[in-house]
């Protein structure tokens, strides 16, 4: 025992739990100090509390069944679900929620595939990943993934959607108005004290438009997987109940029987 408060005892391998190992002893010996006073405060506040508060004492022994009782339940549908849950998804499937559900999946930005490279200062024969970056032959654009995977800090190459904003914040620029920037050439370069940035934006998606299934696949697959987590655990409450009423474990009255 190393704290006693009123009938209640704190020991010595109870404080162990909260010090970590790799502290020196110093550092053990002030958090040990500090534990044992939080201790002690703790439960001389619950003492009082307990002693001025009977008349709540009954609502607070509710809360913390019922408490108990979610944790329970939690638990046991997380463990159904783990267990349960299809987690498989068709192309067919996919396809079919997408076309169900366009209102969900309209842009509220602008979508760009883009070709951008941050390189460092002294970064070698920036004139030809320009050229690379531009251009729509096959070799070019093997030689400047080549490359990217050498000197690159950054690459984006122009086979997935991205986001105006996130390509914003991989730019060390403002842009106030974008539809002047998004209709500006087609190979724009930026320089920091560290770093040159070269971007060329390869197509275009306006918001308010539907977004293409490419980039909501991650999206779709969770939502459907949600949608199969709830009609699991509905499944799984109704054959409870119909087997708790096939054996007389459970019975509503038309009429609640209240006590007189």
């Amino acid at each position: 025992m190393i704290a006693q408060a009123g009938k209640n005892t704190f020991t010595f391998k109870e404080l162990k739990t909260f010090i970590p190992n790799d502290l020196t002893a110093e550092d053990s010996t002030e958090l040990a100090i500090n534990m044992i006073q939080t201790w002690v405060n703790r439960e001389l506040m619950y003492s009082k509390a307990r002693f001025n508060l009977d008349d709540v004492e009954a609502d607070i022994e509710n809360r913390v069944e019922s408490y108990r009782k979610e944790l329970y339940i939690f638990a046991f549908e997380k463990e159904q679900v783990a267990q349960k849950l299809d987690t498989n998804f068709t192309e067919n499937e996919i396809l079919s929620f997408y076309d169900e559900n366009q209102e969900i999946f309209q842009l509220n930005d602008y979508i760009l595939k883009v070709r951008y490279v941050k390189l460092k200062l002294n970064s070698p024969n920036v004139e030809e990943v320009e050229k690379w970056v531009q251009s729509e032959e096959t070799e070019d654009i093997e030689q400047l993934t080549e490359y990217c995977h050498k000197y690159a800090v950054k690459f984006f190459n122009d086979t997935n959607w991205v986001y105006f904003n996130e390509l914003l914040r991989e730019l060390p620029i403002e842009v106030y108005n974008k539809e002047t920037f998004l209709r500006s050439d087609n190979l724009v370069t930026f320089t920091d004290p560290e770093f040159l940035y070269i971007l060329s934006i390869r197509d275009l998606q306006s918001k308010n438009t539907l977004s293409p299934i490419d980039l909501e696949r991650g999206k779709i697959k969770s939502l459907i997987l949600n949608k199969r987590k709830l009609e699991l655990l509905s499944l799984i409450r109704r054959k409870l109940y119909q087997e708790a009423q096939s054996k007389g474990n459970v019975i509503i009255y038309d009429k609640p029987q209240l006590p007189q």
